[in-house]
């Protein structure tokens, strides 16, 4: 169980970064649900009753469909989203943030881990989330609550794995009273791992743009 602390953790640049975010930090977490069919009520509820009237074989089930109740289908679309904001400075040093490439108290453009200036923080994560592919490749992953196999726990939670998410949004703003602190805002979204389908799709949207350039390169005249 991970209480103390959410994890983010990103695989680019053919590395593993680890970027830990502690303290202050209020998680939110959102569920809408989008449905097949949602909200017709007596439309459904009088064309049900009709079928059922005009049924030959008896497939469709005798049952009354109250009037004015919505006729709903789940055919599970719908979003699970996390919304964090933390504050990350003064007191932070021992939390990875990086790949640990850099001693502790330095930074490189993969890791800043330990004492190193707020601001210089910001850019190597945002250098990561800038390049890391979160989407359905499971190369994103949150670790928070129960969602955790131990790794940055002492133990793991109930579903023993963290979550793949897509990242959505990331804000990051200096505290105008305290300079030496930067808040970070992130909303992430829970996506299916579906690694081979995602490579498959990139490959596919690869080699259609490059044939689509030389297409284009054969249309123009040489000067």
């Amino acid at each position: 169980m991970l209480t103390d602390r959410f994890v983010l953790e990103l695989d680019a640049f053919d590395r593993t970064a680890t970027f830990e975010f502690r303290g202050d930090f209020t998680p939110t977490r959102e569920l809408n649900i989008n449905h097949l069919v949602g909200g017709r009520g007596d439309v459904i509820s009088t064309l049900y009753q009709q079928a059922s009237d005009l049924d030959p074989t008896d497939i469709l089930p005798d049952t009354e469909i109250p009037r004015r109740a919505g006729f709903f289908l789940d055919a599970g679309g719908g979003r699970s989203t996390f919304q964090y904001t933390a504050n990350v400075g003064v007191g932070d040093d021992d939390l990875q943030w990086g790949d640990e490439s850099s001693a502790a108290g330095e930074a490189n453009q993969y890791d800043a881990t330990g004492d190193v200036d707020p601001v210089v923080k910001r850019d190597v994560l945002f250098r990561w989330l800038a390049e890391v592919r979160s989407d359905s490749s499971g190369k994103a992953r949150l670790y928070t609550g129960a969602w955790t196999d131990g790794t940055y726990a002492d133990s793991p939670g109930v579903y023993g794995e963290p979550l793949p998410v897509a990242l959505l949004s990331a804000r990051a703003e200096k505290q105008p009273d305290d300079s030496s602190v930067v808040s970070y805002t992130f909303e992430f979204e829970r996506v299916a791992r579906v690694p081979g389908a995602v490579d498959e799709v990139t490959e596919d949207f690869s080699e259609a743009a490059d044939d689509a350039v030389n297409q284009l390169g054969d249309l123009v005249p040489d000067f």
